[in-house]
């Protein structure tokens, strides 16, 4: 899956009391008033083209099986859970988008 969001890592800047999220051209990709959760959010947005090739990896290295269960975890839920993310990301899905 090719994404089509601003290619390499971001980063979480602390500007003026807000988070900014840069693209590698520093580009402003997003930005975040200030609250009690600023700045975990500002960081797992900017970990996110790195989450996405992560998980974008491992459906490809799964294929269409589904992991085991382990006894906890479901080996299906996750994989279908996986499969909908990258779904959302790329645009094939519209959740959490209106």
């Amino acid at each position: 899956m090719k994404p089509s969001y601003s290619d390499g890592m971001w980063k979480a800047v602390s500007e003026g009391g807000k988070w900014k999220i840069h693209s590698p051209k520093d580009e402003v990709i997003a930005t975040i008033e200030k609250s009690r959760k600023a700045e975990p959010n500002a960081k797992l947005i900017a970990a996110s083209p790195m989450m996405f090739e992560a998980l974008s990896g491992l459906v490809q290295l799964i294929g269409e099986e589904d992991l085991p269960d382990n006894g906890e975890l479901s080996g299906a839920a996750i994989c279908d859970l996986a499969r909908s993310a990258l779904a959302v990301a790329t645009g094939n899905e519209n959740w959490p988008v209106s």
